[in-house]
Parts: structure tokens; C-alpha cells; sequence
């Protein structure tokens, strides 16, 4: 992200400030220890030209430059120094990250009347099946809500890329297809390979994801971002669990001259197997 806007800038910096993008450059790793004044006296500038140069950028100031490298390094892996920043700068009143899930929840709730919501719902709704990916630490609430969604419709299934010989994937080459990924950073290469390779092949591919910019390498306008970051040391899930849980309910919705009998024969089942007390 900063490169790029470095981009718009190319040829157009004075001396100062390419000696301080100079060592803006070279100091990366060690940047979340400065402020704007040891910034300017290291890289031997005037604090004038720090404050100019970041507001050039687009960057209100050096605070939240280092909070987008920060997020850049979060992307790149979950192997880094700002997880433990997050929880050594932790406020005692956890209230501001629950509102920072609200406000989640929120901005999504705007989008249910959209035609966008409604595209996504009656792709998964109208595909003869429906593939369900995660990978990583987002695998288990993939898994779920595929066995959740599974309950209300027929043709569902969990698509584990790393196991087996992906036999089911194979047999629905002649069927409408919808894939749904989940996924968020650092984001798995195999998933993104995939839903590229669906795109191809003309597959309907549906991804709810984070706001860390997996829609740089995946290019579907059914796409639902849901924001993650909450201030906690991993990013948080819950707004994703929500979402999908949304359309699933929806999905059901859609399907409800076969829902009746769908769940009246997954009870008869269940009772049938006494997997459950009673």
C-alpha cells in the first residue's frame, strides 16, 4: 500500500523528502518505535517536512502509517511482532472492541436490501451444488457453516483442497456450481489459486472474507468484507459467523417448498440412529 502511493508520487518529491523516504525505506522494521520529532532528527530532516511528507501520502500522521504496515506485516503472516503488540498496549475496558464488532455487524446490516445481497443469496439458493472452502485458522467455521447450510438444502459440501483426489469436484463438471470462501489473512495461496481456476471455468464463486484485500487477488463482484480487526491479538470472526449465519437463514428462505420435508427426514434419521438424548 505505501509503494503504491509512492507511485502517484515518483518525480515529484523535494531533496528532503527523498532522503526521508530514503530512510523511511531502509527502517521499516524498526519504524513503530519512532514518533514524528526522533523520525525527522534520524533521517535528518525537519519535522516539517515528516509532517508534509506524510500528509502527501494521504496519512494523517505517523500513527497511522505504522497502523498500515502493521496491517501489511498482519497479511503477510500470523508469525509477527504485532500480535504481541496488541496485547502489551491492551486497555483494561474491553467495551471498545465489542463496539468495534457492532459497528461490524452494522455496516453489513445496510447491505441486506441490496441487490448485491440478494445476487449472492440466490446463487448459493439456485446452484446444483454448493462447495464450501477454508483453509488455516478459518477451516473449522468453513467446515460448519457447510454442515449447517447442508441442513437446509441439498448438495452441500465441505472442499477440502489437501485431501483426497477432490472426486466430488470432478463429478459436478456438469452441474451448476457455487463455491463459497472463506478466508481471511494472511490468505491461503491454495484458496485464492482455486477460486481463480472456478472463475475459469465459469463456476459462480461467492467469498466472504476480511478487510485486508483479498479482492486484489480474486476478482468476483460476489463478495461480502466483513471487518475483522477489533483490537484483539487475532482478528476477530465473529462479524463472518454472523454473516454467514444471515445466509443461511436466507437460503432457507428461499427454499421453503423443500425445507419441510428436508428437516422432517433429517429428524427421522437422527431419531432413527438415537444420536441424541432425548
Amino acid at each position: 500500500m505505501l509503494n503504491s502511493k509512492m507511485e502517484h508520487l515518483e518525480g515529484k518529491l523535494t531533496p528532503a523528502e527523498r532522503t526521508l523516504w530514503a530512510y523511511i525505506q531502509a527502517n521499516l522494521e524498526t519504524l513503530a518505535f519512532e514518533n514524528g520529532a526522533s523520525l525527522a532528527q534520524k533521517s535528518k530532516v525537519s519535522p516539517n517536512t515528516v509532517s508534509r511528507f506524510l500528509r502527501r501520502l494521504g496519512y494523517k500522521g505517523l500513527k497511522s502509517l505504522k497502523e498500515e504496515l502493521r496491517d501489511e506485516v498482519r497479511v503477510q503472516s500470523l508469525l509477527n511482532t504485532t500480535l504481541i503488540d496488541r496485547v502489551e498496549q491492551q486497555p483494561d475496558d474491553l467495551l471498545a472492541h465489542l463496539n468495534e464488532e457492532i459497528e461490524a455487524l452494522s455496516a453489513f446490516a445496510n447491505q441486506l436490501g441490496s441487490q448485491h445481497w440478494q445476487d449472492i443469496v440466490a446463487r448459493v439458493s439456485q446452484a446444483e451444488r454448493v462447495f464450501v472452502c477454508g483453509f488455516q485458522t478459518i477451516r473449522g467455521l468453513a467446515e460448519d457453516f457447510a454442515n449447517r447450510l447442508a441442513l437446509v438444502r441439498s448438495g452441500v459440501e465441505f472442499l477440502d483442497l489437501y485431501s483426497g483426489v477432490l472426486g466430488q469436484w470432478i463429478d459436478s463438471h456438469n452441474q451448476r456450481c457455487c463455491v463459497i470462501l472463506i478466508d481471511i489473512a494472511p490468505y491461503a495461496e491454495a484458496g485464492v489459486a482455486f477460486a481463480n481456476n472456478c472463475l475459469q471455468q465459469g463456476t459462480d464463486l461467492v467469498v466472504f472474507t476480511d478487510e485486508y484485500g483479498i479482492a486484489r487477488h480474486i476478482d468476483t463482484p460476489h463478495i461480502i468484507t466483513m471487518k475483522t480487526k477489533t483490537g484483539l491479538i487475532l482478528e476477530s470472526t465473529g462479524g463472518l459467523t454472523s454473516a454467514l449465519n444471515v445466509l443461511l437463514h436466507c437460503v432457507a428462505s428461499s427454499r421453503k417448498d423443500q425445507l419441510k420435508e428436508r428437516l422432517a427426514a433429517y429428524r427421522a434419521r437422527v431419531e432413527s440412529l438415537k444420536l441424541y438424548r432425548p
